[in-house]
């Protein structure tokens, strides 16, 4: 079970890459079929096993022979590896089917965000409603409603301190995909750890942001990867992060 799930993982890869790659140039991937990027010929079924047809073409396309971009491939293994961690961490339930949208989410924010600077509304959209109808079978109304009102009121928090930062900074301070992701934390986490998990990225994103700001002198980068870095974290050490919280609130 355990090699079944990674495998559907690394084939979610696949999928997950074309989306964070081909939807923000407008490409159709419901009906464009897959193809190199350089010779744009249409490959065969043989050319898309998940990892192995990246490992027998030695990273090139079989047609062209130009190398192929190694993100397929990390792409698919990372997505592999976060749905074993799901399935090792959580037994087949609520808590194993939001990790497994959690992963997707990871991966999909942080191919895009990273190569266009884009959070894609439409996974944002379908992970919200999967959560929802999730939450519907395993919880009650009452637990919906409590998650919807958390995922609006840290979406409320995430617009205020992007008022304050375009404030302060007299520029854009943080990008509209980010500010709709916080949606899909609080859904997820609740508001006091949804607040915690806003705070925590902005210690993952830190070190990046110092680089990029001395190395590339450049103050804007991808947050969004940070922002699901977070919530994977911290849904994954939920109990332990309530401790904590509780604790500080005590002392």
């Amino acid at each position: 079970m355990a090699v079944l799930i990674f495998y559907i993982g690394a084939i979610m890869g696949s999928f997950y890459h074309c989306l964070g790659t081909r939807l923000p140039k407008g490409e159709n991937i419901l009906i464009a079929r897959s193809h190199c990027d350089k010779c744009k010929h249409e490959l065969k079924w043989y050319n898309l096993i998940p990892l192995f047809s990246y490992v027998f073409q030695r990273g090139k396309c079989s047609f062209c022979h130009e190398k192929i971009a190694s993100s397929h491939f990390w792409c698919e293994l990372a997505t592999g590896i976060l749905f074993l961690l799901s399935f090792l961490y959580f037994p087949i339930g609520y808590n194993f089917f939001v990790a497994i949208i959690i992963s997707s989410l990871l991966i999909i924010i942080f191919v895009s965000d990273f190569k266009y600077m884009i959070i894609l509304d439409s996974p944002l959209i379908i992970a919200s409603i999967l959560v929802i109808i999730l939450k519907f079978i395993y919880y009650d109304s009452l637990d919906v409603l409590i998650s919807l009102i958390s995922g609006l009121c840290l979406f409320l928090v995430m617009v205020l301190i992007y008022k304050l930062g375009n404030f302060a900074f007299k520029k854009e301070s943080l990008g509209g995909g980010d500010i709709k992701f916080s949606f899909v934390m609080g859904l997820i986490l609740n508001f006091k750890i949804g607040l915690t998990a806003l705070v925590l990225s902005v210690f993952l994103a830190l070190p990046y942001a110092v680089a990029s700001l001395e190395l590339k002198k450049n103050s804007e980068f991808p947050y969004g990867p940070f922002l699901a870095g977070a919530l994977f974290i911290v849904f994954f050490h939920y109990e332990k992060f309530v401790l904590l919280i509780d604790f500080l609130f005590n002392f």
